[in-house]
């Protein structure tokens, strides 16, 4: 009996270092991922998880948030530079905040409204979009 405990131990703490050890090498290359991302149409779309979430501000009703569900189907290229509209586009007017532990991608406004995440999880060693929310007014 003592001898199967130590044995579960073991397989626990291997298991436990194999995954943290997955997420660090998926966590290491973000970067070179999201660039790429944001270019290759064909690339996005074999990084996105279908169906996939994406949650906005409601135009007319700006604390309604909406949802919609978008399908392998109803997708089109997410142009993650060029997402909001033009008079915002000025790289001074925000900041982009990755956050590797939780693997949020945001674009957070400076004296205006933008905000947008995009949530990725890492999965096989790559990065997956999961779910987009647009809250900017």
């Amino acid at each position: 009996m003592k001898f199967f405990k130590i044995i579960c131990i073991n397989t626990f703490i291997l298991l436990f270092f194999i995954s943290c050890n997955q997420q660090k090498n998926c966590g290491s290359d973000f970067n070179i991922f999201i660039e790429k991302f944001k270019k290759e149409s064909t690339f996005q779309k074999q990084h996105i998880d279908f169906p996939m979430m994406e949650y906005y501000s409601d135009e007319d009703f700006p604390m309604d948030i909406l949802e919609r569900m978008t399908t392998e189907d109803s997708y089109s290229f997410i142009d993650i530079e060029n997402n909001i509209p033009k008079e915002l586009r000025n790289k001074d007017l925000y900041d982009i905040h990755i956050n590797q532990d939780t693997i949020y991608y945001q674009k957070i406004g400076k004296q205006n409204s933008i905000n947008i995440t995009y949530k990725f999880r890492c999965t096989q060693k790559t990065y997956r979009l999961i779910e987009i929310e647009d809250l900017t007014d």
